[in-house]
């Protein structure tokens, strides 16, 4: 299979089973698909609908429905495999709605920038024209004056495309 295709298809796929899990009353939180030796791995992460984690006893229950789901679309095989489980308490945040929700929580952000990773960590102000916007002292030097990441008082202004991951950071 064509790879590039492929990454077009997950969006389809990640929408299709997104309006599947809202039938079921539950939520979508990211879907993940690794390829195997011969076949693929799928990672769907789900909530209840209320937004509250979802539990060994949800994940059991959907884990068939899922995978009938995913036979439907044709992008399942025997040669697949799936796991269903809850975000856990560093979940990723990829929606809009996420970054509302989860507003003032302590979040990491991943950034790549120029062939390298750096993090970033905060309090998560929201997300304003496709800018995550973080409360943070912290900013690598590296990271300084880097094309589009801006400084706005205490405000940190990250463009999303830079980003490749926004995760929150459990109380401990």
């Amino acid at each position: 299979m064509n790879k590039g295709l492929f990454m077009l298809d997950l969006m389809e796929i990640e929408r299709e089973l997104g309006h599947f899990l809202e039938q079921q009353e539950y939520g979508l939180v990211d879907l993940q698909v690794a390829s195997t030796g011969r076949g693929r791995t799928f990672r769907v992460f789900v909530e209840r609908a209320e937004g509250t984690p979802a539990d060994l006893a949800d994940c059991t229950h959907l884990s068939p429905m899922v995978s009938l789901f995913l036979q439907s679309l044709g992008v399942f095989t025997n040669e697949c495999a799936l796991e269903v489980s809850s975000p856990g308490a560093d979940r990723v945040l990829r929606k809009p709605e996420d970054f509302a929700r989860f507003k003032g929580s302590r979040v990491q952000l991943s950034l790549r920038l120029e062939g390298r990773q750096f993090t970033v960590r905060g309090h998560l102000q929201g997300m304003e024209d496709d800018r995550v916007m973080l409360r943070s002292t912290e900013l690598p030097r590296a990271i300084e004056g880097t094309r589009g990441i801006a400084r706005d008082g205490e405000s940190l202004l990250v463009p999303r495309d830079l980003i490749s991951t926004v995760r929150l950071v459990p109380d401990v």
